[in-house]
């Protein structure tokens, strides 16, 4: 095997074909555990967590609290062997994780204290919001739920994200100045170029302009520093500084937040139709939560298509302010190639699964993307 007419390697093709089937059973398999297992709880085991709960004479805060532990606690159980065998294990047998399973261990274990805060807090402030506004819990809701996004789109690249990775400033002063004078040329001051430790747990590669603001940097991989071209990684950083020339990150949460808006509304007008019929004795009962969980989460996947076909087009728009910024078609094309094979993506997708699943243009669209900017800059000169 060698490369295509688009310059992806066919036998990583391959692969990156044979690792989506794989990964995807294991995800449609946790999908039906996790659906059994709620449909477990609307069949009456809710309710009796819920009347054990009761039964432990606890403030009303503190039996929900142990109430959404639990919940939470098995609900994060069902999905390990999962995270394992279709996530670490997967990663291993393809060769594109090095993390160890020491390290695996801890990572999941951050994310389940992280995980189990949010539900905690999130639940506690529901159910109160369910038993004091019944009329208007599900715009309340809506703006925390807004209000929380906001934030943490301030916080993750300087609070969350060091939790699970090694960040430093980059230590190549002609790269990082590089780098700056194209975050300059594009109009997105930053307030310095980090290095992230990706190579102690992974071999994928990736370049990111996050944050808003004072708190808005440049972030590249080592395993993309070690691998890529300085023009290369320029190109995938200039489709970043894209996104934030355009507002994209705002505009994702504006976006986010209009559909956070249908699914609550319709969510939540599902719920208050249908608790009754399944025994729950009133609109806050906790044991009704996974049936508020259900109804949102199915108007939440009907809206997905939305979102995704939404973001394929700021994507798309982004690498076309990548070509215009560097001029360069030829270093965004093989960086497409290499990302996409690197990280064992799918180059050519099926258009079900284009539609579906991917929020970003698919590694040929892109690289036919950058031959045709090509060609316009060829007939032009």
């Amino acid at each position: 095997m060698g490369a295509d007419p688009w310059g992806f390697d066919e036998e990583r093709q391959v692969l990156a074909r044979k690792l989506v089937t794989k990964r995807r059973r294991y995800a449609w398999s946790h999908t039906g555990v996790l659906l059994v297992f709620l449909f477990v709880l609307l069949a009456g085991w809710g309710i009796s967590l819920r009347m054990w709960a009761d039964s432990l004479r606890l403030p009303g805060w503190a039996a929900s609290t142990v109430f959404l532990v639990v919940l939470y606690g098995i609900g994060s159980a069902l999905g390990w062997p999962y995270d394992y065998l279709g996530g670490y294990r997967l990663d291993r047998g393809f060769g594109l994780s090095t993390q160890s399973a020491r390290s695996w261990v801890l990572d999941r274990a951050k994310s389940f204290a992280l995980g189990l805060a949010a539900v905690v807090l999130a639940g506690d402030v529901l159910l109160w919001l369910l038993a004091t506004q019944p009329t208007w819990w599900w715009l309340l809701a809506w703006a925390l739920g807004l209000a929380v996004t906001v934030v943490l789109t301030f916080l993750a690249p300087v609070v969350l994200a060091p939790i699970f990775y090694k960040f430093r400033p980059l230590q190549d002063p002609a790269l990082r100045a590089r780098f700056e004078a194209l975050a300059a040329k594009a109009g997105v001051p930053v307030i310095g170029v980090f290095e992230m430790g990706a190579s102690a747990k992974t071999r994928r590669t990736n370049a990111m302009v996050v944050g808003l603001g004072r708190t808005r940097r440049i972030v590249v991989t080592d395993t993309m520093l070690g691998g890529f071209t300085p023009e290369e990684t320029e190109s995938v950083l200039a489709h970043e500084l894209g996104h934030q020339r355009f507002s994209d990150l705002p505009e994702g949460v504006l976006v986010g937040a209009l559909l956070s808006f249908v699914m609550w509304s319709l969510g939540g007008w599902a719920y208050a139709a249908t608790y009754p019929a399944l025994g729950f004795a009133s609109l806050g009962d906790m044991a009704g939560l996974p049936l508020l969980l259900l109804w949102t989460g199915l108007v939440s996947t009907a809206l997905g298509p939305l979102e995704l076909g939404w973001s394929r087009r700021r994507e798309a728009r982004a690498d076309r302010f990548a070509l215009e910024l560097t001029r360069d078609p030829t270093a965004f094309a093989s960086a497409m190639v290499r990302l996409t094979d690197g990280n064992l993506g799918l180059a050519h997708p099926r258009p079900w699964e284009r539609w579906l699943l991917y929020s970003h243009p698919p590694g040929r669209e892109r690289v036919e993307a950058a031959r045709r900017s090509g060609d316009r800059e060829s007939g032009a000169s």
